[in-house]
């Protein structure tokens, strides 16, 4: 192909890609609707400027008289640098899988005479360019008040920040190539999924468990006392500092940060480009099999009309293919209440008090998405209309399969809660049925058809439904503690439960099709 050729396939690719970001974009903030769009816009505006009269709170104090890189200082930039680190890790390698992995143009594009490694290229780009203004919208109104209290230097922070996605971007094709090769085609997408969700959590929750075990607090500002990072963190001349240094402005540093980062990125856009045809066949093979051998001997087994539904939905969440990276963080993320918990009260304390609102916050959670899997990800609709069942028989098939799904998730951890308390194991067991109960209603009453390729943007289309689910979970874990604790106290977040669900059911659709 010739070079004048190459280009254009590159700019056509650039076009695409570009246009699907922005649809991706524009789907996340208001579902295609174009009212939402706009009011989106309108509130995103406002709250863009109080985000810097926010900003302009917390750094005048700092930064009008000029910042001293003491060891406070220099502690705070560096922990922003690598939360920002490890979050865009997280979505770069779970972004680079689905590259691989979900089919959407694949086949066109690699039936094309278009140089599929140009489409690589171009994604891997744009994916790190929407990484870095994604990011760049959160900590610009802390760089903009820095720079009009402290001068033009603190607009380095946006090259670190550049310099960071491309980072973390090249790292996470690595480190999905690296797992092509170590594990394989068909382990890649479930292993990558696990890793993304523990990248993009443990820095966090990392920070939230030393602040809860050394200061009894959630707060991750408290490890920041001097005293605490006199006897715990390096000296201000250390290399540790090097990110700190760049974000100050300083020259040496950031020409180093960037250069290294371009050349890093570079090498690893390289290294995916050669291998995605490769790689890109092994993983459709993967998720095209189909165990034929396998089901000619199996023998063939009547259902009714519920267990066949039954055990249709059952199948379905099962294969899945990303299904763990989205319910896993929210999973890991209850790390740090437990903890703080187990500080709070105690090792006195009876261990279901402190673990059942934990347990019943993640149940809550996970019967949220599976509920919406079910009931609106449907991806044939009109025919199971079609089919000689009633819409109850439906409907009832889709609940029992994932109250089925929980029932068999909470059965070893009853168990194992029994051992210790056979009262704590019973009111977790309910605590969270009724937890996924509430869910399911929610999800019932907010149902809207959609494909399940869009779970992860569930929550674009009704922002009550939203709300109304995690307060759902929140009373019910509360209840749940205060129960297993004796407490004549938990009426009140059964009666927050009830009026939840009482709200949620009067602003229901009444189409089943949310507004």
């Amino acid at each position: 192909m010739s070079v004048k050729a190459a280009s254009s396939a590159l700019m056509r690719f650039s076009r695409h890609e570009v246009r699907l970001a922005w649809r991706d974009w524009s789907w996340m903030f208001s579902g295609w609707r174009n009212t939402s769009l706009r009011r989106a816009l309108i509130g995103m505006g406002l709250f863009y400027m109080v985000m810097h009269l926010i900003a302009y709170a917390v750094l005048s104090p700092y930064v009008t008289d000029g910042l001293v890189l003491d060891q406070t200082a220099l502690a705070m930039l560096s922990v922003t640098v690598l939360l920002s680190f490890t979050m865009m890790l997280s979505q770069a390698m779970e972004s680079v899988t689905r590259v691989f992995y979900a089919r959407d143009d694949l086949d066109l594009i690699l039936s094309s005479p278009a140089p599929s490694s140009d489409l690589f290229l171009v994604r891997i780009v744009i994916m790190a360019l929407t990484s870095w203004v994604m990011s760049a919208l959160v900590i610009s109104p802390f760089v903009n008040v820095a720079v009009g209290l402290g001068g033009a230097r603190w607009l380095a922070g946006y090259l670190v920040l550049f310099a960071v996605s491309l980072t973390a971007t090249g790292l996470g094709v690595l480190v999905t190539l690296a797992l092509f090769r170590t594990v394989g085609a068909q382990r890649t997408r479930l292993t990558a999924q696990i890793l993304a969700a523990v990248v993009g959590a443990a820095f966090l929750i990392g920070l939230q468990v030393v602040a809860i075990l050394f200061f009894g607090s959630m707060s991750r500002f408290t490890l920041f006392d001097p005293a605490f990072l006199a006897s715990h963190a390096p000296a201000t001349g250390s290399p540790w500092w090097f990110p700190a240094h760049a974000v100050a402005g300083e020259a040496l540093p950031v020409l180093l940060l960037v250069a290294g980062s371009v050349v890093f990125f570079a090498a690893g856009a390289w290294c995916g480009a050669v291998q995605f045809r490769r790689i890109v066949i092994l993983a459709l093979g993967v998720t095209e099999k189909t165990p034929r051998a396998r089901a000619s001997e199996r023998a063939f087994r009547a259902y009714s009309p519920l267990g066949a539904l039954v055990h249709k939905e059952l199948k379905l969440i099962i294969r899945d293919p990303w299904l763990v990276s989205q319910t896993l963080m929210q999973v890991l993320y209850l790390i740090p209440p437990a903890v703080m918990l187990w500080v709070s009260f105690g090792q006195n304390t009876e261990i279901s008090v402190i673990i059942a609102p934990v347990i019943v916050m993640a149940v809550g959670q996970l019967s949220g998405g599976l509920a919406w899997l079910t009931i609106s990800g449907e991806d044939a609709p009109d025919l199971i209309a079609t089919a000689p069942i009633s819409a109850f028989t439906r409907l009832w098939a889709k609940v029992l399969s994932v109250l089925t799904l929980i029932a068999a998730l909470m059965l070893p951890i009853t168990l194992g809660l029994a051992l210790v308390s056979l009262w704590g194991a019973v009111v977790t067991f309910t605590g969270a049925m009724c937890a996924a109960a509430s869910a399911i209603l929610v999800q019932l009453w907010f149902r809207a058809q959609a494909k399940r390729t869009n779970f992860r943007r569930r929550q674009v289309a009704s922002k009550a439904s939203t709300f109304a689910e995690a307060a759902a979970s929140i009373a019910c874990a509360g209840a749940t503690a205060l129960i297993a604790a004796g407490s004549p106290l938990a009426l009140l977040p059964l009666v927050l439960l009830v009026i939840v669900l009482g709200i949620a059911w009067s602003i229901r659709s009444k189409r089943g099709v949310v507004a």
